[in-house]
Formats: structure tokens, C-alpha cells, sequence
């Protein structure tokens, strides 16, 4: 089985623009796996994108083959904190992913309805990293710039070395010879 890339959507309507963003198409939010070509100029990575938006058990064979696991939160919602701590016990079926996100749109929303020190603490306690997909407010920003961050960011793993030998992928090395 190809790896998986699990996303956990907080926020359903967050989660279908992520995957919009992702694939370039709109998909319906079914929790079946969605074949994605990670492309960057490294690497070819053939994946599975697996949607989650309800506390479901996970298929054992995309609990054993999650590469990642993204959590995505809408830092708008005063909630967040709970929302986070309610879906642990599912999120401990993907312990052992290599990569472990919660991702937010602007990590500067979340200080007017979480304080960004616990999100970080929280992030912390569990292992895994914050990532904010869009720049604040308060920094000019490109319309343009701002559909790719999210590609750019979650593509910007070095996926050759948690991916099995099955993985098509091009080495870093191999890229830069070929100049």
C-alpha cells in the first residue's frame, strides 16, 4: 500500500479547502483515500491523502502505512483547545506517523481566541509541530502566494527517507547530477 498522509479536519469546511488546494479539484469529504502526486523539484512521491472529519477507527492498513498525520483547526473557534484534546484518543491509533501537524490558517487568529503559548505547549506535550499556512494580517501578501502555501508546506517533507523501497521517489541527489 502506497503511504498515507491522514488529515484530521476540525473544521469540515477547513478541511474540504485544504484538500481542494491539495488535489485541484473538489472533493466530497467521504473518508476514502485520494490518490495525490507529491511533485516537487527533489522528488516524486505517489501518496494517499486520507480525510478524516469524525472520530472513526481508522483502517489498520492506514494506521500502518500513515506517514503523517495533519491536524487542521480553525483558529477562529474559541473551542479549539477542546476539540484538540478530544480527538487524542483517536489520534493515538497514528502515533507512530513520522510527522505529526496541526495546522492553522494564521497563527495569529489563534492569539484572539487561544493564546498562542498553549497552542505551542499543547503542540509540544504531544509532538507535533505548528505550521501556519497563511502570513498575518499585518504583512503584505500575495493573493497568489497564498494557494501554494499550503502545497508548498505539506510537500515540503523530505518524504525519501520515511517512505518504503515500493515509494517512487527520486533522490535530492540524483536531481542536482542531472543539472
Amino acid at each position: 500500500m502506497k503511504p498515507s498522509i491522514v488529515i484530521a479536519g476540525l473544521d469540515q469546511e477547513f478541511l474540504g479547502e485544504i484538500l481542494q488546494e491539495l488535489t485541484g479539484e473538489s472533493k466530497t469529504i467521504d473518508n476514502n483515500p485520494i490518490e495525490w502526486t507529491i511533485d516537487t523539484k527533489y522528488y516524486t512521491a505517489d501518496v494517499h491523502l486520507c480525510p478524516v472529519n469524525t472520530k472513526m477507527l481508522v483502517e489498520e492498513s492506514v494506521a500502518n502505512s500513515a506517514q503523517m498525520l495533519i491536524v487542521l483547526i480553525d483558529p477562529v473557534q474559541i473551542n479549539s483547545r477542546i476539540k484538540l484534546d478530544s480527538w487524542l484518543p483517536f489520534f493515538s491509533v497514528l502515533s507512530d506517523c513520522e510527522a505529526k501537524f496541526v495546522v492553522a490558517r494564521s497563527i495569529s487568529a489563534i492569539a484572539e481566541t487561544i493564546s498562542k503559548t498553549d497552542i505551542k505547549q499543547w503542540c509540544t506535550e504531544h509532538g507535533y509541530e505548528l505550521l501556519e499556512l497563511e502570513k498575518s494580517a499585518t504583512s503584505e501578501t500575495d493573493d497568489d502566494d497564498e494557494d501554494e502555501n499550503t502545497h508548498r508546506n505539506l510537500s515540503g517533507r523530505l518524504w525519501c527517507t520515511t517512505f518504503d523501497a515500493n515509494t517512487s521517489c527520486s533522490s535530492m541527489a540524483e536531481h542536482e547530477f542531472e543539472r
